[in-house]
């Protein structure tokens, strides 16, 4: 299922539900009076729930770490969707994970049958809910039937109040690690650490890269950045402009004679083909779609030893942000001071907070620019590859004409995003 398809769901039949489960669960509670002492020995099993966005599980690992010290003897599980099961698997701080496929309305069904059951083998103690906009997610915690329910709310979901029982105020102006980690603050922790640790690239995968490497006749020692430009279906609008991205990619290798490699998933391939198609013949000399071609783990690592990295809001940033590698970093719908990195001083970020409407991801259904994404289009191709060059210690050509006509191009497009009129 899509993203959208997911939120509307969520909409229509989770939150009713929801609803309806309070009314049952608050007088329960009442009435049962459980234990729910987080003294570290009587917490053996803790279980961490995010369903979507690979950035957000890299962003809850401080959270992982933090809990470990006050409980180090407890078991540790994540529930999240299945296409993120590879992701978890290179995480240290996780004993199993359990996963939920959504790609239909069967499967989903099904998986949250089989999930229960195995959540209920678990005995859990504390449940950390990291969904704040998922009626589904407050549905799972309760039937988790864990003593111990953490989760978030915010003025439209206070149907929370008798599900969890404990509730932390999601305050989207701080940072996501800083907000994640006042569910360990409500367990009575209070040192806490914002540093991503725990991910693990496995020896198998880097061989693997380097015999990859040997089968396209290149050296893995030899110098590469890697440009990373799709966005997942959350909000495909988070996607800078891919003649941006060409125009980026001409300019570069005027001077820039090494490997610049393509990401994406298998899914995303046939859009980093596009990419790949408009650009010069030059260009294409140096650049490669590898979209699919690589595990995760090679991914990981490839990022690792990368010069530099050129991407959208996406997990494969919050990978970057890892290895603290040169980054390059383009914000639009979504703000950086809520979600980028905080502890990579090599984090060069892109966004223009006079645009009206941004950030909207998090804030609105739909966007208010319906598709015409003018915040990422303010970034010009320009200044990212002056900044690039700044970077990678090349010197920028003079003649920059083609990147502000194309950008003079874009800001025509923009419209009046901000009304929107009602026909009579």
């Amino acid at each position: 299922m899509q993203a959208r398809s997911k939120i509307i769901l969520d909409r229509l039949l989770a939150k009713p539900l929801a609803f309806l489960l309070n009314l049952i669960v608050w007088p329960l509670g009442k009435i049962i009076h459980r234990n729910h002492s987080d003294l570290p020995q009587q917490v053996k099993v803790i279980a961490i729930a995010k369903l979507l966005g690979m950035g957000s599980i890299l962003r809850a690992t401080p959270l992982l770490k933090t809990l470990r010290k006050k409980y180090p003897h407890a078991r540790y599980i994540f529930i999240t969707t299945l296409k993120n099961k590879v992701l978890i698997e290179h995480i240290l701080l996780i004993h199993k994970g359990y996963f939920i496929c959504d790609d239909s309305l069967f499967t989903l069904f099904k998986d949250i049958f089989i999930l229960l059951f195995n959540l209920w083998k678990e005995k859990i103690d504390l449940y950390f809910d990291l969904e704040v906009y998922s009626a589904f997610s407050t549905i799972l915690a309760t039937l988790s039937l864990a003593r111990n329910r953490y989760g978030f709310y915010r003025d439209s979901t206070r149907f929370r109040m008798g599900l969890n029982t404990h509730l932390v105020y999601f305050n989207e102006q701080k940072h996501i690690s800083k907000i994640y980690l006042q569910l360990a603050h409500a367990c009575g922790i209070e040192d806490m650490d914002y540093k991503i640790e725990g991910i693990v690239v496995k020896e198998e995968e880097k061989l693997e890269l380097k015999k990859w490497f040997r089968s396209h006749n290149l050296e893995k020692n030899l110098p590469y950045l890697v440009i990373n430009p799709n966005a997942s279906d959350l909000l495909l609008g988070r996607r800078w402009p891919l003649d941006y991205f060409v125009a980026l990619i001409n300019a570069l290798v005027l001077d820039w004679h090494h490997p610049i490699f393509l990401l994406g998933s298998k899914e995303e391939r046939s859009y980093v083909n596009i990419l790949y198609n408009r650009l010069s013949e030059e260009a294409k000399k140096y650049a490669f779609n590898i979209a699919g071609e690589l595990s995760l783990g090679q991914v990981m690592e490839l990022i690792r030893a990368a010069k530099l990295m050129i991407t959208n809001d996406s997990g494969l940033y919050h990978l970057a942000s890892i290895f603290l590698i040169p980054v390059i970093s383009l914000w639009g719908p979504v703000s950086p001071q809520h979600y980028a990195s905080i502890n990579n001083p090599k984090d060069f970020i892109f966004y223009h907070p006079e645009i009206y409407c941004s950030p909207c991801l998090h804030k609105t259904d739909f966007p208010p620019c319906r598709g015409n994404n003018v915040c990422m289009k303010s970034i010009s191709p320009k200044e990212v590859y002056l900044k690039a060059c700044e970077i990678l210690g090349i010197i920028p050509i003079t003649d920059t004409s083609y990147m502000e006509a194309l950008y003079a191009r874009e800001s025509q497009k923009i419209l009046d995003i901000t009304i929107l009129r009602v026909q009579k």
